[in-house]
């Protein structure tokens, strides 16, 4: 392995394309040379497995380093530091100044180019002298960095960089840091080792049941029994995994329905002394029958619909859908937003008369954005259909709605909430295999690229989740290929986020923060006040939860 770390010239543009590429990629995310380091602190227990196995080298490493004014940063997966030796005061100060602390964050997108960010970003080794540092702060230290991949899942676990005062690095830097990070990696293997044995003692205990679908994930290793083998797809154990991955993880009963559409119930057991591993128990869900047939529904109850829901949740498919079983005829649709860009405003009573006149559905799609007047018409309109000629109103979520609009959609007879893809993590599997069916009945997704559409907050809904899944497919249809992988998604959809890895308690606070922020329209302060914080604490849990 050949490492540059010839120095940036004096005119502090840089020369090596890798580092060149890493100030463009810095100016992008919005980094800014004159930026003060990082001070907020993220909860980093995640990186126990890693510090675990990195501990004793590192131990012995500051043994070898005594007294060279060197020092010796790791962080984990998500640049976040997680142990620092310093061999020296100077060092030892200057990392003090730089704000080096556990839980600090150094990605490229919060300091720019350092062998902390940078490596995770090339997913190799870099050399950083101190002119090439994004930061003016960083210029006063030259660094190695070398990422520490996992024998065994191949994934990023961590980083760990070599740093000193001086205007370039130590190319013996670079043999120290190799034999280090193979060090770490090597028990990385063993610890992966050990906690596949205890995974597979807890499939082993429970497998036996025949009657009972059994599967038990861990980091790097999936078991099935037979039954179970019937009912997932590779879709299914992606979201298994993220339910797995979850640090707060307690044994507990969560429902969850399948890619095959079937709803099952699932017992989650964590498997002792393994993060990130849990042992399922799970059967198809069987319906109770009733014990008594249901009433048929009075004329009156099929007359008036409100269909409500963020825009991209499928209200209009709903809505037509409604129409199909309440009236016989083509239904008269309205679309106000199209409607209003065309300079015609709808004519409500007209519209209302039509409908009854024809005895065929009315749908109004966008009522929020019909005048007080025709809005009060429609109120009056659901409360007095006639067989045939049902009303159905189609809005945006009723808390945002307006006073009217809000009256109107109460007096709807019927009310159907649609949730958004968001609040919706135990269907998405499902739903993202069945919309893929839909595009290409071909294609299927993998393991990886489930888990990355998992991690994204679809703002859009629906018709995002489909906009993301048809460039997907033409992509994978580039390749001749028929299994979707993360490279076929758009490239913001490729990574997995850290709110994967969330507890559940952090999961719901994330929620929280993006509601409020939602609601304040990305207003900052509003938001913050609205959660009762600072705007500070806001700032700081946003970078915490990743949004």
């Amino acid at each position: 392995m050949s490492i540059d770390t010839s120095l940036t010239p004096l005119d502090n543009t840089p020369r090596r394309s890798i580092i060149e590429h890493s100030w463009r990629r810095s100016a992008l995310s919005g980094v800014h040379p004159d930026d003060a380091p990082p001070t907020n602190l993220a909860d980093i227990g995640s990186a126990d497995p890693l510090l675990d196995a990195a501990r004793p080298v590192l131990d012995d490493a500051a043994i070898r380093l005594a007294d060279t004014d060197m020092s010796l940063l790791l962080v984990d997966n998500d640049c976040r530091l997680v142990s620092r030796v310093a061999c020296g005061a100077a060092v030892e100060r200057t990392l003090d100044h730089l704000g080096a602390a556990p839980g600090v964050a150094f990605g490229e997108d919060i300091v720019g180019t350092t062998a902390l960010g940078t490596p995770a970003e090339i997913r190799g080794s870099v050399a950083v002298n101190g002119a090439e540092h994004y930061l003016e702060q960083f210029k006063s230290v030259s660094c190695f960095g070398q990422p520490i991949i996992h024998p065994a899942t191949r994934r990023l676990a961590g980083i760990l960089c070599m740093t000193e005062i001086a205007e370039r690095i130590n190319p013996l830097a670079v043999p120290f840091v190799t034999e280090i990070v193979s060090d770490i990696a090597d028990r990385l293997l063993d610890r992966s080792r050990a906690h596949q044995r205890r995974v597979l003692d807890a499939f082993q205990r429970a497998a036996p049941r025949r009657d009972i679908a059994v599967a038990a994930i861990g980091d790097d290793l999936q078991l099935t029994n037979s039954f179970a083998a019937q009912l997932l797809s590779p879709t299914d154990v992606g979201a298994l995994r993220m339910v797995a991955a979850d640090p707060g993880l307690r044994e507990t009963v969560v429902p969850l329905t399948l890619v095959s559409g079937v709803d099952v119930e699932l017992a989650v057991e964590p498997v002792p002394g393994v993060r990130g591993a849990a042992l399922f128990r799970f059967r198809p869900a069987i319906e109770q029958p009733a014990s008594a047939p249901a009433a048929a529904p009075t004329p009156a109850a099929a007359r008036s619909v409100a269909i409500t829901g963020e825009p991209g949740t499928g209200r209009s498919t709903h809505a037509r859908s409604a129409a199909a079983d309440r009236g016989d005829g083509e239904p008269v649709v309205v679309d106000v937003a199209d409607e209003l860009i065309a300079g015609t405003p709808p004519d409500i009573p007209g519209l209302v008369a039509r409908a009854r006149r024809d005895r065929v559905p009315l749908i109004i799609d966008g009522a929020e954005l019909l005048d007080d007047r025709s809005v009060a018409l429609l109120g009056r309109a659901v409360t007095q259909t006639v067989d045939g000629a049902p009303v159905i109103i189609v809005a945006g979520p009723r808390d945002q709605s307006g006073a009217g609009v809000a009256a109107l959609l109460a007096r709807c007879t019927t009310r159907i909430d649609l949730p958004p893809l968001r609040h919706r993590t135990s269907e998405l599997a499902a739903i993202a295999s069945t919309a893929l069916r839909a595009i290409d009945p071909t294609l299927t997704l993998s393991g990886e690229a489930t888990d990355a559409l998992l991690c994204q907050d679809w703002p859009g809904n629906l018709s995002e989740l489909d906009s993301v899944l048809h460039q997907a497919v033409s992509s994978c249809s580039a390749r001749a290929a028929r299994v979707v992988e993360p490279r076929d998604l758009p490239a913001d959809y490729r990574t997995t986020s850290r709110a994967a890895h969330l507890s559940g308690r952090e999961q719901a606070e994330r929620t929280a923060i993006v509601d409020a922020l939602e609601s304040a329209d990305g207003n900052k302060v509003h938001a913050a006040r609205a959660l009762g914080i600072s705007r500070t604490t806001l700032y700081a849990r946003m970078r915490a939860l990743g949004i």
